[in-house]
């Protein structure tokens, strides 16, 4: 690979850039993340619609973390009575972003005839880990549409008064495999005025699809210029991937808390397998290591 491609290789990579209006009385997040789209399905083995929603709600998670600080994280969850029982997408400040998604017991038996039905009715819940809070910040609404976005800026127009709008676009081709995906989330800062919020709102009502914007190049600030009406300055440029934490040696210390005997029939019954909820990445104890972990959680007990 020449310096240039390499370059180039890196200016394309997934990334969201955040950006406050030069009056002070917006704010904006744009993501591409697409390779993490991608990502997300390949490692779940989704098809092309719960991908597409997984997709989304990374999506969010990662406009809404893109407003915090260092390590925060930001945690959107969507729960209902669909095909698809819910949603996890979780994103860090920095750019670490994870999430899966949980069918229903009855999936197969249900009728869909519209994108309401993949979720159905129920809540969106949202979660932020922050520094300088000793607990989680959560808040929960109803979903009044069941198709992320709409949900999303719901939650902060009614929840926490901040008029928000927010676009969340991703594209499959003929297999269901995802080729785009892309996020957009303007917020209304005090000071603003009304002519202002129907200015931005109005410019974000003419644009038919993010992807539409994407078609030519990835470059987000100057995308970020199609979509705001008004000078901004950049804040932030921040690289995201599908990145989980999870490691074997983690799942070996969870072992640790567990009963003797669950252990003992766990290496019994040959359930060795480790699988992580958020990436489902699997991992395998051998014979040896179920011994050290049973002599540990003995040694404890003693």
């Amino acid at each position: 690979m020449t310096i240039e491609e390499k370059k180039k290789a890196l200016r394309n990579r997934d990334r969201v850039i955040r950006v406050m209006t030069k009056n002070g009385h917006f704010r904006a997040a744009l993501i591409h993340n697409t390779k993490t789209a991608q990502d997300a399905q390949e490692n779940h083995k989704l098809t092309g619609i719960p991908a597409s929603f997984l997709a989304r709600t990374l999506s969010g998670a990662s406009l809404t973390a893109s407003f915090l600080k260092g390590e925060e994280r930001a945690i959107l969850e969507l729960m209902g009575n669909g095909v698809i029982s819910k949603i996890y997408g979780e994103s860090s400040q920095h750019g670490e972003s994870r999430g899966y998604v949980n069918f229903a017991d009855n999936a197969k038996t249900y009728t869909v005839s519209n994108e309401e039905d993949i979720l159905g009715i129920g809540l969106l819940k949202l979660t932020r880990i922050l520094y300088d809070k000793a607990e989680p910040v959560t808040g929960v609404v109803e979903m009044p549409k069941s198709d992320v976005g709409t949900d999303l800026a719901y939650y902060f127009n009614q929840s926490e008064q901040i008029p928000t709008a927010v676009l969340l676009d991703v594209k499959l081709d003929e297999t269901g495999k995802i080729t785009h995906s892309s996020g957009f989330i303007v917020q209304a800062i005090p000071g603003y005025s009304m002519i202002e919020l129907r200015a931005i709102f109005d410019s974000i009502t003419q644009i038919p699809r993010l992807s539409d914007l994407f078609e030519k190049e990835i470059d987000l600030p100057k995308i970020m210029s199609k979509l705001l009406p008004t000078e901004f300055d950049l804040v932030s440029n921040q690289i995201v991937d599908f990145f989980c934490r999870c490691s074997k040696e983690n799942f070996i210390r969870a072992l640790h808390t567990f009963d003797v005997k669950e252990i003992v029939n766990m290496k019994n019954d040959g359930h060795n397998e480790l699988v992580c909820q958020y990436c489902n990445k699997h991992y395998y104890l051998t014979d040896k290591e179920f011994d050290s972990i049973i002599n540990k959680v003995k040694a404890q007990k003693n």
